[in-house]
């Protein structure tokens, strides 16, 4: 029997430590408060409770879920196994895809890379990475649709180094199930398709039947799901923003979430020594470039760069997608965190490998003339890979204080179900023992469809008094219930009085509370 590599046994018990380490600090920040709750979130829990209910895919107001694609509602429903909470499901799951995501990123590296110090400081950067263990945190799709992109790019290298149509037809898949994530995701088949198309040594002809071929396969699922979307909806994708962000705006804002990546913390070195740190590996690089590449570029081949390829083409595709869905109105937010994270894994796999073929590969054949070059000259290219090195152990390490200072937040604020907001909301704890029945508009709807009964039917308080009466007019139900925070809350959508909705509806009041009140609805006002 062969005997097993200590080496790659060893390389395994690292990445396991690793991808546990990146669980642990999902856990760690969703532990005291339960898992962090967006907007998506609300949707993404109430469809999976719906498709538990036997009800399908249909949100908290029983409307075919059209705006979001449908996977990660799926997992959440599957997860729970009919028995646990999609909401208690949302936080385990997760810590386990970041884990997976982790090893699998870790996995895939120390088989590309010829350096597996690089391989071991890559899987540990991405579990310490703030971007994305906040990500993960949260019951959002972003950490499912990473794992996904991890996988769809590992088996798009694997087909191109070895020409594996199975590897193909993987590729296909994961990109399929990426973009029922996320409508963006649709970056991602571009990403292959393009690379596809531009395979080398490849004839033209098989390249084009290639990348279509892979097309069909990763859009023929979001084809059935956007026909079915103007089926139910007359929409393909649900109503969208009004667009009024512009491009420099998006691009300013997309700058600042790409710089706060670069920055580090070390609480023990000075400012001044900090800005040093980050100045070397441009120094490094430099010198590297100048008495490396020269005189080993030759010596690669394009099979060589073909992960940065993968890797890097679908990070700029993405990053593009990005910024031209928010300047079209597909959000009415500008460029947020949650946005670009999934470039963060990509980039990372890239500059990996950018170092590595810089500076890791072995010198090629020496002639005579030099063994005369100056000693410096021949020890310079070491020197330039131990300071970059460093400073990416600098880096990494610099990444374990930002997660500290955000699990401590957490722990003494959070935005989950569990928080100190949601507990100390003295409305939330009178509906939690009141469950009101009926159809209830609130003007902070994912708070009291948590907190109410899963009998209530919910929908938002309209900004616009007309648009109040005109949906209040159309509720046949006899149960009707306006539940308002005030400004003492901290997750508030909009700021309504208490005179505001007595002026536009016909309420009876129920409960008047420290932060807000809640009111039961008799019909219009009377206008005469």
């Amino acid at each position: 029997m062969p005997t097993p590599d200590r080496g790659s046994q060893n390389h395994d018990l690292l990445l396991l430590a690793a991808a546990a380490l990146g669980a642990v600090l999902v856990l760690a920040r969703q532990v005291p408060y339960g898992v962090g709750l967006h907007w998506d979130s609300f949707i993404y829990v109430s469809v999976a409770r719906n498709l538990l209910a036997g009800e399908g895919f249909r949100d908290y107001v029983g409307s075919v879920l059209v705006s979001w694609p449908p996977l990660y509602p799926l997992l959440l429903a599957v997860a729970s196994l009919d028995v646990l909470d999609p909401l208690h499901v949302a936080g385990p799951l997760n810590a386990a895809l970041f884990g997976i995501t982790i090893f699998v990123a870790g996995q895939y590296l120390r088989r590309r890379l010829e350096s597996r110090f690089l391989a071991v400081w890559a899987a540990f950067t991405i579990a310490l990475a703030p971007p994305l263990t906040w990500l993960a945190s949260y019951a959002l799709t972003g950490t499912a649709f990473i794992l996904l992109v991890t996988l769809t790019l590992i088996h798009t290298d694997a087909f191109l180094a070895k020409g594996s149509t199975s590897s193909l037809v993987w590729a296909g898949v994961w990109a399929a199930l990426a973009w029922q994530t996320r409508y963006v995701g649709g970056a991602l088949p571009a990403a292959v398709a393009v690379v596809l198309l531009l395979q080398h040594g490849a004839r033209p002809a098989q390249r084009v039947r290639r990348a279509a071929g892979f097309l069909l396969l990763a859009g023929a699922p979001m084809a059935l799901l956007l026909v079915r979307n103007r089926l139910v909806s007359g929409t393909f994708t649900g109503p969208r923003g009004a667009g009024a962000i512009s491009l420099p705006a998006a691009l300013s804002g997309a700058g600042e979430v790409l710089r706060s990546w670069t920055a580090f913390d070390l609480p023990l070195v000075e400012r001044p020594a900090l800005a040093l740190l980050g100045l070397l590996p441009a120094v490094a690089l430099a010198a590297a470039c100048v008495m490396l590449v020269r005189e080993r570029w030759r010596t690669r081949t394009p099979f060589d760069w073909l992960p940065c390829s993968v890797f890097g083409g679908f990070a700029l595709i993405h990053f593009t997608a990005v910024i031209v869905s928010i300047v079209l109105g597909a959000t009415n937010h500008q460029v947020q965190p949650r946005h670009l994270a999934p470039l963060y894994m990509p980039l990372l796999v890239t500059a990996a490998f950018a170092f590595d073929r810089i500076l890791g590969f072995a010198p090629g054949r020496r002639r005579f003339w030099r063994r005369w070059k100056p000693r410096w000259r021949r020890r310079a290219p070491r020197a330039a890979a131990g300071v970059v090195t460093a400073v990416l152990c600098f880096w990494t390490a610099g990444q374990i204080e930002p997660n500290i200072r955000e699990i401590r937040q957490a722990n003494s604020y959070g935005s989950g179900y569990a928080s100190r907001s949601w507990a100390r909301s003295a409305t939330l704890e009178w509906i939690r023992r009141n469950p009101l029945p009926g159809l209830i508009f609130s003007n902070e709807i994912p708070s009291v469809y948590i907190d109410n009964d899963a009998s209530a039917r919910y929908s938002y308080l309209p900004a616009v008094e007309e648009h109040m009466q005109q949906r209040l007019s159309d509720v046949v139900s006899s149960d009707v219930w306006v539940v308002w925070f005030d400004n003492v809350y901290v997750n508030r959508i909009y700021d309504y009085s208490r005179a505001a909705l007595r002026a536009t509806l016909a309420l009876e009041p129920v409960a008047e509370l420290a932060d807000g009140a809640i009111f039961k609805v008799v019909g219009l006002p009377d206008t005469e």
